[in-house]
């Protein structure tokens, strides 16, 4: 396991199909200089890298960070997950993150339950599946 294989956001590189190629990671160049973090045209990278965090869920401005906080408001499933996903990690650390996920067939999965939570807080705790609430089957 490589903490480069955690992108800032909290994207899972190992899932993505460039990453496997010529990509190598979100983050990787950056501190040997082979890469120009001035030239980067992600804010979430530029602020991560910057301030010398391996992701966002590491940093102790998480909770108030406008630049994150404008990421999680796009519109798009994934950037609930991204959410979801350095939520996970603040709570569980990246080895756990990664042993989940590499146990995804996409570029995001579920998390694992944990004894006493409610859907709502599961989601909070990075934990449950973000998106539409489940309906009740009907009969």
């Amino acid at each position: 396991m490589s903490i480069q294989e955690i992108g800032c956001c909290g994207a899972y590189c190992r899932t993505c199909r460039a990453y496997r190629a010529p990509c190598g990671g979100c983050t990787s160049g950056y501190g040997s200089g082979e890469r120009d973090i001035r030239k980067a045209r992600c804010q979430v990278k530029v602020c991560c890298v910057t301030r010398g965090q391996p992701t966002c869920a590491d940093c102790p401005e998480f909770d108030d960070c406008r630049i994150l906080g404008a990421f999680h408001a796009k519109n798009g499933y994934k950037y609930g997950k991204y959410r979801q996903a350095l939520i996970f990690i603040r709570k569980n650390g990246h080895a756990a993150f990664v042993t989940v996920a590499d146990k995804w067939t996409g570029a995001c999965g579920k998390y694992p339950r944990q004894a006493g939570e409610d859907g709502a807080a599961a989601v909070e705790q990075g934990v449950a599946p973000v998106g539409r609430p489940r309906t009740a089957a009907r009969r």
